[in-house]
């Protein structure tokens, strides 16, 4: 549609929007561009019943009958909004991680919060619901979860000190992992000691300060002040706790080796080139540790995750806009296929 000037004309004043169309993003491209349909679905219905479309020469081709069918199909519609239905949570978590900020104590919460959410809202359809259940285990077991993750969520106090806690064997298995391969052998029997007391709330931690601070500050934050009577525990788990979950800075790194090596007047060596290439990273990771610093200093909320704000990257072909935002409200209603 973007190589047809007139249509395109016709589309933007028959929606006052812009349709997004598949392009360079991190994740959710698909996501993005269904529901851009969707939330324009009565607008689309009206533009391809116009006469404007009617009388319109590109409304004779194979392919545009093809599109009209689709868009006055309301099988269509009721299948495109379940799709979001199902994907929205999968979506807060993406908005979660990927980025630099401190989510590692935030990342297991919030896959068990998506898996529960896809329950509720496809558990009275089961087939489609198993399938789909199924799927976000495999994915979850195999490629996202890892121990330290179900460890971060066990020292995240605030997670930890919520009613209905259970502690899972997955973070049992993650303080074993940081056992065995974070913890110094002389070191062990402390890291035991320590642990025992934060499982059993001692009031040598959780003291009236550091209960109030379970609301208003980071876990990061949070173990930085109040962590002292379990000094070796607060070593590693503030190290934990300030890990991102995202590859992107990695990814960056790659982009900028691509770069150098692309220019045709580059004549630099392997090693120069790798020093390069590291020497810019650091020089941007110094420029933005003033900012670091202050990032992260309160509670993420995974209520709020409503917001696709760095998704969309302007550079390559987006559309420009800044943000989008995952909307339920024209979904609630939904009638599952």
């Amino acid at each position: 549609m973007y190589k047809h000037t007139v249509l395109l004309a016709l589309m933007r004043e028959a929606t006052h929007k812009e349709l997004k169309h598949p392009c360079a993003t991190r994740f959710a491209s698909n996501f993005l561009v269904l529901q851009s349909l969707v939330d324009v679905e009565n607008e689309l219905r009206l533009f391809v019943a116009s006469a404007e479309w009617r009388e319109s020469n590109l409304n004779k081709s194979r392919q545009a009958k093809k599109v009209t069918e689709l868009v006055q199909n309301n099988e269509f519609w009721n299948r495109a909004k379940e799709v979001l239905q199902a994907l929205v949570p999968i979506v807060r978590v993406l908005r979660l991680v990927d980025g630099e900020g401190s989510t590692s104590g935030y990342l297991y919460d919030a896959m068990e919060r998506a898996k529960e959410a896809i329950k509720c809202r496809l558990g009275n359809n089961q087939n489609k619901f198993m399938r789909i259940w199924d799927l976000f285990d495999e994915r979850r077991n195999e490629n996202i979860i890892h121990p330290i993750h179900a460890a971060a969520a066990l020292l995240n106090p605030a997670y930890m000190c919520r009613e209905g806690f259970r502690e899972s064997r997955e973070m049992k298995d993650g303080i074993g992992f940081m056992f065995e391969n974070l913890i110094l052998p002389e070191e062990k029997e402390d890291f035991l000691k320590q642990v025992q007391l934060y499982r059993s709330r001692s009031t040598l931690i959780f003291n009236s300060t550091a209960l109030m601070m379970l609301k208003t500050s980071h876990p990061r934050v949070w173990w930085d002040y109040c962590g002292d009577p379990l000094p070796l525990l607060r070593k590693n788990v503030v190290r934990i706790l300030s890990q991102p979950c995202s590859s992107s800075s990695c990814e960056r790194n790659w982009s900028t080796y691509e770069t150098a090596r692309a220019k045709k007047r580059n004549r630099l060596s392997s090693e120069i080139l790798d020093n390069l290439v590291y020497t810019i990273r650091n020089t941007l990771a110094m420029k933005k540790w003033s900012t670091l610093e202050s990032q992260d200093l309160e509670p993420i909320d995974l209520e709020k995750l409503h917001e696709l704000s760095e998704y969309i990257d302007n550079g390559k072909g987006g559309d420009g806009d800044d943000g989008v935002e995952i909307k339920e409200n024209s979904l609630t209603n939904l009638d599952l296929l």
